[in-house]
C-alpha cells in the first residue's frame, strides 16, 4: 500500500483518476453504499498526496481540505447548535427536511462551501504544471 503514496501523477494520470473516482462515489451513492465511501475519500487523498508530489508540494498538504470541511461541520454546530443537529439527524435518517427548518440554510451554506473548497483544491491540483525535472520525490512521469 505504501506505493501508493509514493511517486508523481501527471496531469493526465491525475483527471483520469478523478473522473474514476467521480464515476465511483455517483454509483455507490445510486446503489446507497454509504459505507464504501471511506473506500472513495481515502483513494482521492491518495490521488491528491500524488499529484502535490508532482508540483513539489508535500502530501500532508492533502489534509487541508478535510481540515476545512471539518472546521466547516464544527462551526456549523457552533452557530446553529439544536437546529443545526436536527437538520443532519433528519437527512441520516432519511426524515422529512423543509428549507423553512430552522437550520436550513446553515447546513447548505456549510456543505456548499465545503464542496467549493474541495472542487477548487481538485482544479488547482490538476492545472498546476509539474516540476520539469526531478524533484524530491522522484523523477517526473513519463508525459504531462
Amino acid at each position: 500500500m505504501g506505493n501508493f503514496f509514493t511517486g508523481r501523477s501527471n496531469r493526465q494520470e491525475y483527471w483520469i483518476s478523478v473522473v474514476i473516482l467521480i464515476v465511483a462515489a455517483l454509483a455507490l451513492a445510486y446503489f446507497q453504499m454509504q459505507a464504501a465511501s471511506a473506500a472513495i475519500t481515502i483513494m482521492w487523498v491518495i490521488t491528491w498526496i500524488r499529484r502535490l508530489h508532482d508540483i513539489g508540494k508535500p502530501g500532508w498538504l492533502s489534509i487541508l481540505p478535510i481540515v476545512i470541511v471539518v472546521g466547516l461541520v464544527l462551526l456549523g454546530f457552533a452557530i446553529g447548535g439544536k437546529a443545526f443537529e436536527n437538520i443532519i439527524i433528519g437527512a441520516e435518517t432519511g426524515g422529512q427536511i423543509s428549507p423553512n427548518d430552522p437550520g436550513f440554510g446553515l447546513v447548505a451554506l456549510v456543505i456548499f462551501g465545503g464542496l467549493i473548497f474541495q472542487f477548487g483544491f481538485t482544479i488547482w491540483l490538476g492545472m498546476r504544471k509539474g516540476d520539469a525535472g526531478d524533484n524530491k520525490f522522484g523523477a517526473p512521469p513519463p508525459k504531462d
